[in-house]
């Protein structure tokens, strides 16, 4: 095995562990001593984390988030020098998202990690991530409606990869970035489909869940009504 290739695997098991560590559960436990799970969306990423703890915390953990995601492919690029390796070095915030997704520090669970994807993206090309979340804002505050816009955003951004001046690049070429957009979405939406393995709601049909689950980011329409859940529904669910 090569220098460079031992030098990437250990640092996608770096990016891994780091997106593995719950931070948004830890604060919250450490700062509130809130239980994420118990309270809210039950999700234990920096969406519940910020509704939870007060919206003064919502630019603190997405910068932790995103810092996740930019962080590892940095490292690599400007201090392991493994910008050579191209596409590999390129998958790496995909072990952030995994590590995030699926957290062996909560029984493979886990959040969402948009902020580790946007991380990513940051850490490729600053000015394509500025773009990305104009569109969005952009998108929310005509909309209200967050998870909804988030997903024609992680649509959009694969295909307008392809067209970036790779100039503006800091890491890999075009074609990477979108590989490494879609990649991240797709991982993205299998955790909404998932849900952490939480049942149906009773009475739902599970077409109706799926299609909830995959646009909104919940089991149900109503978005008060979801967050308004009993407790012993989610310890039922988890």
């Amino acid at each position: 095995m090569s220098g460079d290739a031992a030098t990437l695997i250990g640092l996608w098991a770096v990016a891994y562990l780091i997106g593995a560590v719950p931070m948004s559960y830890l604060l919250a436990r450490a700062l509130g001593g809130i239980d994420l799970r118990q309270h809210g969306s039950g999700n234990v990423g920096a969406s519940n984390f910020a509704s939870q703890m007060g919206k003064k915390w919502w630019l603190p953990i997405a910068i932790i988030d995103m810092g996740r995601g930019a962080g590892p492919i940095l490292i690599g690029q400007y201090a392991l020098g493994l910008g050579d390796t191209g596409w590999w070095l390129t998958l790496t915030p995909l072990f952030t998202i995994l590590g995030n997704n699926w957290s062996p520090f909560l029984r493979f669970t886990g959040g969402r990690s948009v902020g580790a994807w946007a991380g990513g993206i940051l850490g490729t090309s600053p000015p394509f991530f500025a773009v990305g979340l104009a569109l969005y804002v952009l998108g929310w505050r005509v909309t209200r409606r967050s998870a909804e816009w988030m997903l024609a955003v992680m649509i959009a951004l694969p295909v307008m990869a392809m067209a970036w001046p790779e100039p503006w690049l800091l890491v890999g070429g075009n074609e990477q970035l979108a590989v490494f957009a879609a990649a991240g979405a797709v991982l993205i939406l299998a955790k909404r489909l998932a849900s952490n393995g939480q049942p149906a709601p009773a009475g739902v049909p599970r077409s109706t869940v799926i299609f909830n689950r995959l646009l909104r980011d919940r089991d149900i329409a109503d978005r008060e009504e979801w967050l308004a859940r009993t407790a012993e529904y989610r310890n039922d669910a988890g």
